[in-house]
């Protein structure tokens, strides 16, 4: 892609985004009234951070319009800081790196919940891999659909859980979601990913969930359209208009990246392991971040008196508060291969320096 951009700022842009799960990539190219141009779905041999970063410039230099903005969302930290550093570095000698706003991938989350809730109020996302199992990286979070916010985000290794499929693997993922923040506020978990496209998914993780369980629309390009909503979201943009999947791709993407759309093709047939092959569950790391809590103390009147020769003055200073912060850290042991860390932080404003205590 060396053409200049279509338009010199973010309304009525025409936007790439790009979702990095796994070994896989997911693209679509939006225009500026929300429909679909074209999209693209790559599954990498290599999914280390500088064969991302290679299979993602292939893929811009081969979009077939011009685009205006570049989102790029990933589950994977270390993928994630690595893209950030390339496409961000100033001696960049692409000219479209300068568009392009690498984010965490909570915040495609939080997207895909705002736009696929029906119920409102608190709702999870699970991004599913191939095998209908958590994706690894960050690929769970409730969202507050009425703010946007992310409350809460789950991440899982390569080592994955069960497919949701299994009922053991149903339960345990049911399990983490209900430990993350309002977890158990939930209206409604959205699913999405290449796994969301298999029968039964719905009905198997409502079962152990015990909430009503959604399929985005098109699950494995989702969250690329999660991706293109992060980037203006980042940037402070006007909200695009409602999406109209096209259901269009486009599949020239350099040499390597063909090739390995052709072997997706193949690698998108689910195939399920055998109750006695099921991985031992990872470790899941649940982040509980919850709101300040302030608490105002009175200010106090303090009464000094001062003695000057032959005479006696009396002094009254009222004292302001001051805010002071204190934060308390708490880790949970709980059955299962969880771990909670909580944190709390409370704000309590207390009498000045030189005041008495109250």
């Amino acid at each position: 892609m060396t053409q200049d951009p279509a338009s010199g700022g973010l309304p009525g842009s025409v936007v790439l985004g790009i979702s990095v799960v796994d070994d896989q990539i997911a693209s679509v190219v939006r225009d500026a009234d929300g429909h679909i141009l074209a999209s693209n779905l790559v599954d990498l041999p290599d999914p280390s951070a500088p064969a991302v970063e290679a299979a993602i410039v292939e893929l811009v230099d081969s979009v077939p319009v011009v685009v205006d903005l570049i989102g790029v969302s990933v589950s994977r930290e270390d993928v994630r800081k690595h893209l950030s550093q390339a496409f961000g570095s100033s001696g960049a000698a692409e000219s479209w790196h300068d568009r392009v706003v690498v984010t965490g991938y909570a915040s495609a989350l939080a997207e895909i919940a705002c736009t696929h809730a029906t119920r409102g109020g608190v709702v999870a996302v699970v991004d599913l891999d191939r095998e209908a199992a958590p994706a690894s990286g960050t690929t769970v979070a409730t969202v507050d659909t009425t703010s946007g916010a992310v409350l809460g985000t789950a991440d899982f290794t390569t080592h994955r859980l069960a497919p949701v499929t299994d009922p053991d693997g149903a339960s345990a993922l049911a399990t983490a979601v209900a430990k993350l923040p309002r977890g158990r506020d939930l209206t409604s978990i959205i699913v999405v990913g290449p796994g969301a496209e298999m029968p039964g998914i719905a009905p198997a993780f409502e079962y152990a969930a015990q909430r009503p369980v959604t399929v985005a629309d098109n699950p494995p390009l989702a969250s690329a359209i999660g991706a293109a909503d992060a980037a203006l979201v980042a940037l402070s943009a006007p909200t695009p208009a409602p999406r109209v999947s096209t259901g269009r791709r486009w599949w020239f993407v350099g040499a390597a990246i063909g090739a390995a759309v052709f072997l997706g093709a193949v690698g998108l047939t689910l195939l399920l392991a055998a109750e006695g092959d099921t991985p031992e569950p990872a470790p899941v790391t649940v982040t509980e971040t919850p709101a300040a809590v302030t608490i105002t103390a009175d200010a106090k009147t303090v009464t000094r008196t001062e003695t000057e020769t032959e005479r006696a003055r009396t002094t009254t200073v009222t004292s302001a508060p001051r805010p002071v912060t204190r934060t308390t850290t708490v880790t949970e042991e709980i059955p299962g291969p969880f771990t909670i860390t909580e944190t709390e932080t409370t704000t309590v404003e207390v009498p000045a320096a030189g005041s008495p205590a109250p």
